[in-house]
């Protein structure tokens, strides 16, 4: 039996998320159903991913991998999983993985960046993949307020109430706020993350860049672990999965580029 892993970015504003669901359209059901027509298979092939995005959230660098003992290449799945699904998912590289790979075990951290639109109007380019925020924002505010979440800290109270996770406690290697003049991007690097987590974490900066709370805070929630005194959790469509990272994985987090050496063979 191969373990195939892939590299995969999609844009999420027509899919329920990443997970697979009876009556929702989701990236993994949409890649579960490619592969299984590649192989022609009798029942769907299982695609583990390692980020349970959220509907609306996008991905540069999502992982998955799934079984498979047939005589297939890895250039055909390259080729079929790009044909069989829409333009807005792309499956950027194919390569065999060792037999114990595992997309979201396997994995020893994350990078996601939330992009907020500072602006008092939209901007058509940004209106899927941006939250735009009107006010002025206080950014060495939200920086301050930013390096609080750094370190191993239980992030109870940045969570979604649905969230079923046994253990609240994450530790986050960077939190930064990057400024563009018209854009502020928060990126977060941690080991792992909750339900909801990133974009909490976003909309309590927000509102601390707003005046609305200080920046101190957040420290307090984190100690308190009451989602009451926390921010709005952001809106999903500004949320972008960068990167994940694995012991074995040079060439993951690359920029998605189809062609060339991000390709497995060549595309001509």
């Amino acid at each position: 039996m191969k373990t195939i892993r892939l590299q995969i970015a999609y844009e999420g504003s027509a899919y329920h998320g990443w997970q697979i669901q009876s009556e929702d359209r989701t990236v993994e059901g949409e890649l579960t159903r490619a592969v299984t027509q590649i192989l022609n298979a009798d029942s769907p092939v299982k695609v583990q991913g390692a980020s349970r995005t959220d509907a609306g959230v996008h991905a540069r660098g999502q992982v998955a991998h799934f079984h498979h003992d047939s005589s297939r290449r890895l250039w055909d799945f390259c080729r079929g999983l790009n044909a069989l699904t829409d333009d807005d998912i792309s499956v950027i590289r194919v390569e065999e993985a060792a037999d114990d790979f595992h997309a979201r075990h396997s994995a020893r951290g994350k990078i996601y960046r939330y992009r907020i639109w500072n602006h008092r109007f939209d901007h058509p380019f940004l209106r899927g993949r941006s939250w735009r925020v009107a006010e002025p924002l206080d950014l060495e505010a939200m920086r301050e307020g930013a390096s609080h979440f750094v370190g191993k800290h239980d992030f109870a109270g940045f969570r979604s109430t649905g969230c079923a996770s046994p253990t609240t406690v994450r530790r986050m290697d960077r939190v930064v706020i990057e400024d563009t003049g018209t854009t502020v991007d928060v990126v977060v690097q941690g080991e792992a993350f909750l339900q909801h987590m990133v974009r909490i974490m976003v909309g309590t900066l927000v509102e601390v860049g707003k005046g609305l709370i200080p920046p101190q805070r957040i420290a307090r929630v984190l100690e308190s672990g009451d989602r009451r005194q926390a921010g709005m959790t952001a809106p999903a469509k500004g949320l972008m999965l960068e990167k994940i990272f694995y012991p074995d994985f040079p060439w993951q987090g690359a920029e998605p580029v189809i062609g060339g050496e991000y390709l497995v063979d060549s595309p001509y």
